[in-house]
């Protein structure tokens, strides 16, 4: 198993730095010109215009090496919501992505995004101490967007 291809299962395990390597390393999209605009809707573009688009999305990343490792990484950042469809993330609708972290998956989610944030605040810490900086106890609020933790 190489960085860049992680089985759906070893992405599921695996913290946000690996997952975020393993996309720069293999997406197919990454950072190239032509993808920029396949993944999120234009809202002026009509319905049958974002379907054909969608649909080439998907079909990208259906051979993407990487797919897994984004797809997780989608459901982790909160990414697509039930009440949109605008964009595609590792294959999947921003609804298919919703209903899977609000539903399917949600205590796993929530289980891997703590862990995401406990490892970050520990690489944080010992950042500070390596600094030479005191390192004090942090109260981390966690919030319910899944977006950054803020300490205290």
């Amino acid at each position: 198993m190489t960085l860049n291809r992680l089985a759906p299962e070893a992405a599921r395990l695996a913290r946000r730095p690996v997952l975020q390597a393993a996309i720069i390393a293999g997406a197919r999209c990454g950072e190239r010109e032509q993808y920029r605009d396949l993944f999120d809707r234009n809202r002026s573009a009509p319905p049958v215009m974002w379907a054909a688009q969608q649909a080439a999305a998907q079909k990208l990343c259906a051979r993407c090496p990487v797919r897994p490792s984004c797809e997780e990484l989608a459901l982790r950042d909160g990414t697509g919501d039930r009440a949109s469809d605008d964009l595609v993330r590792g294959g999947r609708r921003g609804q298919e992505l919703a209903i899977d972290r609000e539903i399917r998956q949600a205590a796993r989610i929530a289980t891997a995004v703590t862990a995401d944030w406990q490892q970050l605040l520990e690489l944080a810490a010992t950042a500070r101490g390596a600094a030479g900086a005191s390192v004090t106890d942090d109260v981390v609020v966690a919030r319910h967007d899944n977006t950054m933790p803020v300490a205290a």
